[in-house]
């Protein structure tokens, strides 16, 4: 009997000790993705699919965020810790060669408390894109930033015509 009794109080501590506030509730916006949309070059207004496109960090590690992806549109995440994020985007038209290019994004970077249970989150401002490698074989035509401030996922904030 003492040990349902204790294992009943157990219970209900845990239960009652667990606010709504400890847990980050999914709709709670947290540090948002930088939001990229393909569009066709010849015609700027119309979204144009990229076949075959990885996008991957260029530090040491090369960590692949996208992978082998026919896409109009990406969100890849922005590093909180530094004031840019450097990416290579590959398109690979199952051709003897991928075409390869790599860009800078540079910002500026604010942390805003959201709460308890979620702390802080990044919101970059001044957003720029600068491309690393340029070359003979691009894909890549141009980039267009449309919005300067990453504050949410609800619109693009950069245009790339290929």
């Amino acid at each position: 009997m003492l040990q349902k009794i204790l294992f009943l109080t157990l219970i209900t501590a845990l239960l009652l000790g667990c606010t709504r506030d400890d847990i980050c509730a999914e709709t709670t916006a947290t540090t948002p993705k930088l939001i990229i949309v393909f569009n066709d070059f010849v015609n700027p207004t119309e979204r144009k699919t990229v076949p075959n496109l990885t996008v991957r960090t260029t530090d040491t590690n090369q960590t692949v965020v996208i992978n082998a992806t026919a896409t109009d549109s990406i969100a890849i995440p922005l590093r909180t810790a530094a004031d840019f994020t450097r990416y290579e985007f590959i398109r690979d038209d199952n051709t003897i060669n991928a075409l390869s290019e790599a860009y800078r994004f540079g910002y500026n970077r604010e942390e805003l408390y959201v709460n308890r249970a979620c702390a802080f989150k990044t919101v970059y401002s001044n957003l720029d894109a600068i491309e690393d490698d340029e070359g003979t074989n691009d894909w890549i035509l141009n980039v267009q930033i449309e919005n300067q401030t990453v504050e949410n996922e609800l619109e693009a904030h950069i245009t790339i015509f290929h």
